[in-house]
């Protein structure tokens, strides 16, 4: 057997290699994100007509909410996930890199034969389509900051011994993620709800 004697500057370069190897973060590209607006068409000629189409034709129709039966006029889709790289060894395997995606879908209506109504119901169903455009924008802000949330999160993880523990440490947090943000958009609407109780929008 031939041996080697390895100086000291060879050591602890090595020795620096492998710290930078266990402690370097995983590189984030920042979070892609796809926005996109839908309109669901109806024809209508009065204010009854108009809330039957809108049940008829919106995504989501009747929905029933804290035992009330309610209309949904506009809706906002989200769906999180994301790209990511690992680095495997034979003792350990990390995140090298990762980019979250969203993509934002919100569903608004469209009335195609407005102008064979009255100004008046004109008038008053843009009034309320932009109150209803403003409620789906606060939808699209926590959507935007749930990504925000989980590019932080996956930013934070450890090493692990498996790349299949490192996957499913990575799906827990997207669902968690998710989780918190769903909570938090139920809030909003149910504030809204008790808010517009006594309003007459349209």
């Amino acid at each position: 057997m031939i041996s080697k004697r390895i100086g000291w500057p060879l050591i602890k370069a090595g020795i620096w290699g492998l710290l930078v190897l266990l402690f370097t973060q995983p590189v984030s590209a920042k979070p892609f994100i796809i926005e996109e607006r839908k309109y669901y068409s109806f024809t209508a000629s009065s204010r009854q007509e108009i809330w039957q189409q809108i049940q008829a034709n919106s995504p989501r129709g009747v929905v029933e909410k804290a035992g009330e039966h309610l209309v949904s006029v506009a809706v906002t889709e989200t769906r999180l996930s994301g790209r990511y790289q690992y680095q495997a060894s034979l003792t350990r395997c990390k995140l090298l890199s990762y980019e979250p995606h969203l993509k934002i879908i919100i569903h608004m209506p469209h009335w195609e034969n407005s102008w064979q109504a009255s100004q008046q119901l004109v008038d008053n169903w843009n009034n309320y389509v932009r109150m209803v455009s403003n409620h789906e924008d606060i939808h699209r802000q926590y959507a935007i900051k749930m990504v925000e949330e989980f590019d932080r999160r996956l930013g934070e993880l450890a090493h692990f011994k498996r790349c299949n523990e490192l996957k499913e440490a990575i799906e827990q947090i997207r669902q968690e993620v998710i989780g918190t943000y769903r909570a938090q958009n139920a809030w909003f609407d149910a504030k809204e709800r008790v808010y517009q109780k006594n309003l007459r929008w349209f």
